[in-house]
């Protein structure tokens, strides 16, 4: 076992969401968390007193790597509506396998539930969501889209499309998560494309 303090909180918190993403938040327990990072169950009840407070640092922890992984794919991208497709497909990055998304769902439903958790994921949510009209806006001023009456309200119909997306993805298994995430954004902006002259 390795002393409780060489093992930083972090490493601890990171642990706690892959074990929760290969097996789902009721199998999260102290006793499993403690044999992957090689900890008595003791020693992390010190730490993080519940399994409620552990579970809002997984929570806070999944969505600032999420939000990080968002920025960056959306920094690589030139186009705006590539942006918009790699900020989806980044925050739908954890849904490797149907295994995972279905934990990852089963963790954002404890969102819903819960208080602090869902204020976490609140603050995420609204924030995407301004990010989303931001891109509607530089696509039209790039010219890629053509003028839009309500950024705000496209914006909220493909946040659905997301989620919507996600789920139906699951049921079909039709190819890679990302490549069916781009395919039905493109068929959602396309009413919007500029047309070639």
């Amino acid at each position: 076992m390795a002393r409780p303090r060489s093992v930083s909180d972090q490493t601890i918190i990171a642990a706690a969401y892959d074990l929760l993403m290969e097996q789902g938040p009721r199998s999260l327990t102290f006793e499993s968390l403690a044999k992957r990072v090689g900890l008595v169950p003791a020693a992390l009840v010190r730490r993080f007193k519940n399994k409620q407070q552990l579970l809002l640092q997984v929570d806070r922890h999944g969505l600032e790597r999420t939000n990080a992984k968002v920025a960056e794919a959306m920094d690589d991208k030139k186009s705006p509506i590539d942006a918009i497709i790699a900020q989806f497909t980044a925050e739908l990055a954890f849904a490797s396998s149907l295994e995972r998304f279905a934990n990852g769902q089963e963790f954002l439903l404890m969102d819903f539930r819960e208080k602090d958790l869902y204020s976490n994921y609140r603050v995420s949510f609204e924030h995407r969501h301004q990010q989303i009209i931001e891109l509607l806006r530089q696509s039209q001023s790039a010219g890629e889209l053509e003028e839009i009456d309500d950024t705000s309200e496209l914006s909220r119909h493909l946040e659905m499309l997301l989620h919507g997306a996600g789920h139906v993805w699951a049921m079909t298994q039709e190819g890679p998560i990302e490549a069916y995430i781009k395919q039905h954004v493109l068929l959602a902006l396309e009413p919007y494309r500029k047309k070639a002259k």
